[in-house]
């Protein structure tokens, strides 16, 4: 008697874990056609891709064309601050020493992303 009374508990624990798996699997079946793109959800989610074609871009590409060419500080940078080169403002890094706003400067490297420049010695 104790032993068939064992085996009908077991039986309740595994079909009450089988129902509560099903029931997991329902929920995240539901939630994920939700916030899909037809779901009632669909606010919820970000539907748009930002690709190329939309003017989308992570990094500036045409900033290597300035390699080489002088310019002015517009601040001052401390090693870091904002340039002019030909009309053009730019965000660049010094690479010796601070330079003050007004100076004239060269900019001697590119690299990730981000102009590097030296004061122009006269």
């Amino acid at each position: 008697m104790d032993n068939l009374l064992i085996m009908a508990f077991e039986l309740i624990i595994l079909l009450s874990l089988l129902a509560v798996t099903l029931v997991l699997v329902v929920v995240i079946w539901f939630f994920g056609n939700a916030v899909s793109k037809n779901g009632p959800m669909r606010e919820m989610a970000l539907q748009k891709e930002q690709g190329l074609c939309d003017g989308y871009i992570g990094v500036p590409t045409d900033v290597e064309q300035f390699l080489g060419k002088q310019g002015t500080a517009l601040t001052v940078l401390r090693p870091a601050g904002k340039i002019d080169i030909g009309g053009t403002i730019l965000d660049a890094v010094s690479v010796h020493d601070f330079i003050d706003a007004g100076e004239a400067i060269v900019v001697t490297k590119y690299e990730n992303t981000q102009l590097y420049v030296m004061r122009v010695k006269q």
